[in-house]
């Protein structure tokens, strides 16, 4: 993937590109910024333990970070499996900074994500998400992600009640 400028509908404009083992330290930043809004549905902590494990995909070239203002504001990757039963699948996460939310930048960097693994051969992509993260579900069907399961009471939200969790997946070889 070549460095791409991407126009949000706010007018920013942000560049997407690969995410290499020089980014760690401010993923790092980002992530132990967000606020408590943007973590409502998330899985913290968000140590370098875990920035380790998502810097593993630069060397697969499947994780894209958005920039702005020499910052990083979003990570979206797909961990492919390894597995010769799992070859061609994968999950994909994505991370976005609050200051970011609703401007169309998960879109941007869904679209160019799912483009580099159609382009890698991958066959199907998946997720799970929160049900109750309707923003993100809405996201997901629009790119052809179908919930194929519900894990109900699977998620302990900051609100301290349980959350169902959806799994959904998209076959992107067929599109």
């Amino acid at each position: 993937m070549k460095k791409r400028i991407a126009k949000l509908r706010d007018a920013r404009e942000v560049m997407l590109r690969l995410l290499v083992p020089d980014d760690k330290e401010q993923l790092l930043s980002m992530v132990t910024n967000l606020s408590a809004d943007a973590l409502v549905w998330s899985n913290p902590p968000y140590d370098e333990e875990k920035i380790n494990r998502w810097m593993s995909g630069t060397k697969s070239g499947l994780s894209i970070v958005a920039i702005f203002e020499n910052r990083i504001v979003g990570i979206s990757a797909i961990h492919q499996f390894t597995r010769p039963r799992e070859r061609g699948v994968g999950d994909m996460m994505i991370y976005i900074h609050q200051d970011f939310h609703g401007v169309g930048l998960g879109t941007v960097m869904t679209e160019n994500l799912l483009f580099l693994a159609k382009n890698k051969g991958l066959h199907r992509v998946g997720l799970e998400v929160v049900e109750d993260n309707e923003a993100a579900v809405r996201l997901y069907k629009r790119f052809g992600f179908e919930i194929e399961g519900k894990k109900r009471d699977a998620y302990y939200g900051a609100d301290g009640k349980y959350h169902n969790t959806l799994v959904m997946g998209v076959l992107i070889s067929k599109n």
